[in-house]
């Protein structure tokens, strides 16, 4: 329930900062995060607050599934590990508060110099975002695929086709909102499909832990 309650924070944060249309007017990338000159200073403050609260709560609720994992196969529950590590050392305050502090720099350096705020602003995100996008998701690959393998080859006392309890299948679903189109709320949910894949994989745990129980202790 911890999990749950921090993924949901964390949901909370992304939303916060994705609320917005993106300027179809505006080709490329540059055009999908131009709504982040219209997020205010307290937006972004706040949702790095929630991210740094609910990164780290949300990675109490792997702990569960790791110990489920564990006296089935220590190396499912040692790869699947590298996860939660992952989520207290590279989450909230590395990606969540390095990608927000991207936005920031974007945001003033736009006001400040139009025309090379987009570059600086790239080149700001490899020094001090890039760095930690790709810790997390190395680790991350790694602890999805001990998830689902574990599961599907019996590592674990959930059912075999519990693996759809996974963050790839939960953010794949949320992300089908985009076909409702640019819109605030759609980009706001949007923004948040990995933090929601994460609810749904916790969230399926949770639902399932009494057949889990009972699984566990009939072996």
């Amino acid at each position: 329930k911890i999990g749950i309650a921090g993924a949901l924070i964390n949901l909370a944060g992304d939303i916060l900062v994705g609320w917005g249309v993106r300027n179809t007017a505006i080709a490329g990338f540059e055009g999908q995060i131009h709504h982040y000159l219209d997020v205010s200073d307290f937006r972004l403050f706040l949702s790095v607050i929630l991210g740094m609260i609910g990164v780290p709560m949300s990675g109490v609720g792997h702990i569960g599934i790791y110990k489920l994992i564990k006296p089935y196969s220590l190396k499912y529950a040692r790869l699947y590990g590298v996860g939660i590590f992952a989520a207290f050392t590279f989450g909230g305050s590395g990606v969540h508060a390095s990608s927000l502090a991207t936005a920031f720099f974007y945001k003033y350096m736009t006001a400040a110099s139009p025309e090379s705020a987009l570059a600086a602003s790239i080149k700001f995100a490899s020094y001090f975002s890039l760095p930690f996008y790709i810790a997390l998701i190395a680790c991350v690959i790694i602890s999805t695929c001990a998830h689902i393998g574990a599961i599907v080859k019996g590592f674990s006392p959930f059912p075999r086709w519990c693996w759809v309890f996974s963050i790839p299948v939960g953010a794949a679903l949320i992300s089908l909102v985009n076909i409702f189109g640019n819109h605030a709320i759609v980009n706001a949910i949007n923004m948040g499909a990995a933090t929601f894949g994460n609810l749904w994989k916790i969230s399926g745990a949770l639902l399932m832990l009494s057949k889990a129980k009972e699984r566990y202790t009939a072996t």
